[in-house]
């Protein structure tokens, strides 16, 4: 088909610029709301991960000074039996299903704090490296 004069005029060009313009651009949304979506549940993953291995960390930590605390009564005050199952008892009421609400990292910050607590009553230097984590494949 052979184009004459005056068959495409200016508008029409326009038009068609802008109509391409807005395929692209919800093309564009679509595609940006699905890897963006993919991204956050991997950045999720990830940082629960992070998370639930450093409560475990301290809990294991909190448990093994409560067994200590019981063998040995005489050596260890009450005041670090209660903070040590303190620190167990604000662990368990961190839930372990996924949430959307940010008082998790509330709850995250002030087990940080009573373990940092506990770990100077006791004198002991104890600090959460996660240097050694194994790398995650995708």
């Amino acid at each position: 088909m052979e184009l004459q004069k005056g068959d495409l005029d200016l508008d029409a060009l326009v038009n068609l610029e802008t109509m391409f313009m807005e395929y692209g651009y919800e093309d564009g949304m679509k595609a940006g709301e699905l890897s963006g979506a993919l991204e956050g549940r991997v950045l999720g993953c990830e940082k629960a991960f992070e998370i639930s291995r450093e409560l475990g960390y301290y809990y294991g930590c909190a448990s093994t000074w409560i067994m200590l605390f019981q063998k040995s009564p005489d050596k260890f005050s009450d005041r670090l039996l209660k903070q040590a199952q303190s620190l167990q008892t604000l662990i368990d009421e961190i839930p372990m299903e996924n949430q959307v609400n940010t008082e998790i990292l509330l709850l995250v910050e002030r087990v940080r704090a009573k373990f940092k607590v506990l770990t100077s009553i006791l004198g002991v230097s104890q600090k959460y490296n996660a240097m050694d984590k194994p790398a995650m494949a995708y």
